[in-house]
């Protein structure tokens, strides 16, 4: 097997480990890569498993539905090989993070809670005093209030 970047006809791109058969290639592990900017030097790649849904951890496709293909850049392969590890172990163990299985008031919860255990301890000081000072000074709130 080798590390691809399959095009197909469709003009999705996947890319994973592939075996080549007769008619057909098996993709072990596809995924989808996108590359977002970072700043003026740096770019993330993420990669996103191209059939969330699936159990399968292969795909087989038709050549016949093969636009173009060609060696995964080498730079790119440890972040795959995390991402796709990470997610095969998820759909085995059916431990997907899906945040759609807590109540609305859950989510809300837990979407303020990350965020939190995220913020600085100066960034946790200033909406302490932020806090004391809306206690101290009542009127502070008023230009808030909509008549």
């Amino acid at each position: 097997m080798k590390y691809e970047v399959i095009k197909l006809r469709t003009g999705s791109e996947i890319c994973g480990m592939i075996k080549d058969m007769d008619e057909w290639i098996e993709i072990t592990l596809p995924m989808i890569c996108q590359l977002t900017k970072v700043s003026e030097v740096d770019t993330m790649a993420t990669f996103i498993p191209y059939a969330p849904l699936s159990r399968d951890s292969t795909l087989t496709i038709a050549r016949a539905d093969i636009m173009h293909r060609s060696n995964l850049n080498v730079q790119f392969i440890p972040f795959y090989d995390e991402a796709s590890s990470r997610w095969l172990t998820m759909v085995e163990t059916a431990s997907i993070p899906l945040s759609n299985q807590l109540s609305p008031r859950e989510r809300f919860v837990q979407t303020i809670d990350d965020m939190l255990s995220n913020m600085t301890s100066a960034e946790l000081d200033e909406l302490d005093q932020q806090e004391q000072l809306e206690d101290i000074l009542p009127f502070a709130n008023e230009s808030k209030l909509i008549h």
